[in-house]
């Protein structure tokens, strides 16, 4: 039981991750909160058509109502006077708050409960099962699988259309196939993939899917096949840690599994070489490399000249430096290790390695000191 929980949550994930990075890559992150939510009001207008909560047609309207958010926003953002931001923070809540009035007003003994497609029960999920060539498999696996199979062909049948329009969509235009019609078959997918998870998983957690695990990835690697690879791979992560410590204290899945996407985002953004530690320590790292790269300017200086036996003798440089003997010890000792310096044993000065040699006239190249 447990371990079908988990392959739910991960087929589910995988589904989600690989449309999610084109849709950030794209600035349409927003989007994927709009369809989550305003999707509940297609639900609701299907099952008054339909009076089956188990019938088809909720899933076709649910992925219908996605694809007229999007429209809608698109229009309404199109028409300059609203921004798409403002736009979807006007489209969604009016669609979805439509559905809760619906619900609670025509569908109150309906079981379409508000709160469990926000929060989702993936728990229950292995419990709805269907037929499958005889095998009896939880409905969220099967379509969560039917799913990820569409759209991994998707990406790989357009991945150089895809990839043409997210990052230059005019050229897209020129080169003769419409970013239109590719927009609207990738809305159309998140739309079904919002659709089928967030039964299973809740809103937020089909957000966090979408959206959490390729913003990680991009912040690793900006070449998209390696992207969509970490993205998947990020997502599993995500659901094993999400997994585990919700059995383990008892909480809920959904949450802690975003909880966990949102944890690791912020890990891999602490300690990437372009933040906040990854940061600190750079600039830990470039302060050293000024500082021994300024005895090595020192070294090269006065390497040669009358001076030299004073300037650069291995008990007297620090002097000249004007640092103690032991800041002066560890830049030479560094210098040493790197191969650029050593002790002429003879005059007992320090002097340039011909790697080291070559380094300092770069050096006084890039800061003009030639």
């Amino acid at each position: 039981m447990n371990i079908m929980i988990f392959i739910i949550l991960l087929m589910t994930a995988l589904s989600l991750s690989g449309i999610g990075s084109f849709l950030m890559l794209r600035n349409l992150s927003m989007l994927t909160d709009a369809i989550s939510h305003s999707v509940l009001l297609g639900i609701v207008l299907a099952y008054f058509v339909a009076k089956d909560i188990e019938s088809p047609l909720l899933i076709i309207g649910a992925a219908l109502f996605g694809l007229i958010t999007v429209f809608a926003i698109e229009s309404l953002s199109n028409t300059g006077l609203v921004k798409n931001d403002d736009a979807v923070g006007i489209v969604f809540p009016l669609f979805f708050a439509l559905a809760v009035i619906l619900i609670t007003k025509f569908a109150r003994n309906v079981h379409i409960d508000t709160d469990v497609v926000l929060m989702g029960e993936v728990i229950l999920a292995p419990l709805n099962t269907m037929n499958v060539f005889g095998f009896d498999l939880p409905k969220a696996l099967v379509f969560s699988s039917i799913m990820f199979v569409i759209n991994s062909l998707f990406i790989i049948i357009f991945f150089k259309e895809l990839k043409v329009s997210s990052f230059d969509p005019d050229f897209a235009s020129i080169s003769g196939f419409s970013s239109k019609i590719l927009f609207y078959a990738l809305m159309t997918l998140a739309s079904l993939s919002a659709v089928i998870s967030f039964d299973s998983v809740g809103a937020i957690l089909v957000i966090s899917f979408f959206i959490t695990p390729a913003a990680t990835a991009y912040l690793i690697s900006k070449d998209l096949k390696k992207m969509l690879i970490l993205s998947g791979v990020f997502a599993a992560i995500n659901c094993l840690l999400g997994f585990l410590i919700a059995n383990f204290l008892n909480l809920s899945m959904s949450g802690t599994t975003a909880t966990v996407a949102g944890v690791v985002f912020l890990i891999v953004l602490s300690f990437n070489k372009d933040g906040m530690i990854g940061q600190i320590y750079m600039k830990h790292k470039n302060k050293k490399l000024i500082t021994a790269y300024s005895v090595l300017i020192h070294i090269g200086t006065h390497l040669g000249k009358t001076e030299e036996i004073e300037e650069l003798g291995v008990s007297t440089i620090n002097t000249h430096l004007n640092w103690d003997k032991n800041t002066t010890l560890k830049n030479i000792n560094y210098l040493k290790k790197k191969n650029l310096v050593k002790v002429n044993n003879s005059k007992m000065i320090y002097e340039l390695t011909d790697l080291g040699y070559n380094k300092y006239k770069s050096l006084l190249e890039e800061f003009n000191l030639a």
